[in-house]
């Protein structure tokens, strides 16, 4: 491990290995985790397909005709 000198230069410190050990592991967790951007996407596109789902058997079901009536009469 290099000393890491602070920016007047006038003395120089280590990390202890306890700190060295926390912020790796801030680190790795931070790195893989699900941030707000990613569920907000799965969401929306879950949200998107039963709202097309719904939209399709709607208009399918709304548009039968009344199998009693003759298209053709006026």
């Amino acid at each position: 491990m290099a000393a890491i000198k602070n920016t007047y230069g006038k003395q120089d410190y280590k990390k202890t290995k306890p700190i060295l050990r926390a912020t790796k592991l801030k680190a790795e967790a931070k790195k893989t985790a699900i941030g707000i951007k990613e569920v907000g996407l799965v969401l929306a596109a879950i949200l998107a397909l039963l709202l097309a789902f719904y939209a399709f058997f709607y208009l399918r079901l709304s548009t039968d005709v009344e199998p009693d009536l003759d298209p053709d009469e006026d």
